[in-house]
């Protein structure tokens, strides 16, 4: 065989091996990726509805919201329900996201049942910052315990930012009616957090009322 036929042979044949390579690459880091993805939603769900997450497979305390009637799989991000294991009434959570300093900043919400009929009344139980890839030392805080806990027991009405001001504390009564303290030097950051809260808040808000009035639920009993 001359040169001339060998040569694209050999070519054409690593080519091929690399391309299979690739495939069998990409496939396995595929499935490795949506198991992550679905492993960090899983934590943050169990976060903010304050139950127990379990080992991977094991049946999750929360289920998926139907979509709105009408949209079928147009419905956008899930949206979930769950009962709080210290009062017994449901909790409602969603997802949203924000454009950050460098990143894309996402967060899961938990808001009590008093969305659905009385917003003006509802609270949020608790935000994750579940991905961020914001400055280290500073937009990076916005993942700090201290700094998500302000958003505990705050009322949808008060989903506001303030600057140069210490954190709000949930368990003082003088806090109550404070807004969320944006982090000292990032308040880009802190804005991208406070956008994703309040479009999964609006998600929640969409989802969890239709699924009361045309989709009864009542989860099982602990």
């Amino acid at each position: 065989m001359s040169d001339a036929v060998r040569l694209p042979l050999v070519l054409g044949l690593i080519s091929l091996m690399s391309s299979a390579g690739l495939s069998v690459t990409y496939v396995l880091t595929r499935d490795e990726i949506r198991r992550q993805e679905q492993l960090q939603r899983d934590q943050g769900l169990a976060k903010v509805f304050g139950v127990e997450l379990k080992g991977e497979g094991a049946e999750r305390p929360w289920r998926q919201l139907p979509a709105p009637a009408g949209k079928g799989n147009e419905a956008g991000p899930a949206v979930y329900e769950a009962k709080d294991p210290t009062t017994g009434r449901l909790a409602y959570a969603a997802g949203g996201s924000g454009r950050g300093y460098g990143s894309q900043i996402e967060v899961i919400v938990a808001v009590d049942d008093a969305v659905v009929k009385h917003p003006e009344t509802a609270k949020i139980k608790a935000v994750k910052v579940v991905s961020q890839a914001d400055t280290p030392g500073f937009g990076s805080k916005s993942q700090a315990p201290e700094f998500e806990r302000q958003f505990q027991n705050l009322l949808l009405g008060k989903l506001e930012l303030k600057r140069n001001a210490p954190y709000r504390d949930p368990s003082k009564p003088k806090d109550a009616e404070s807004e969320v303290a944006a982090i000292t030097g990032a308040t880009i950051t802190s804005n991208a957090v406070l956008t994703a809260v309040r479009q999964a808040v609006a998600r929640i808000r969409e989802q969890a009322g239709q699924a009361v009035e045309i989709v009864p639920f009542d989860l099982p009993e602990d």
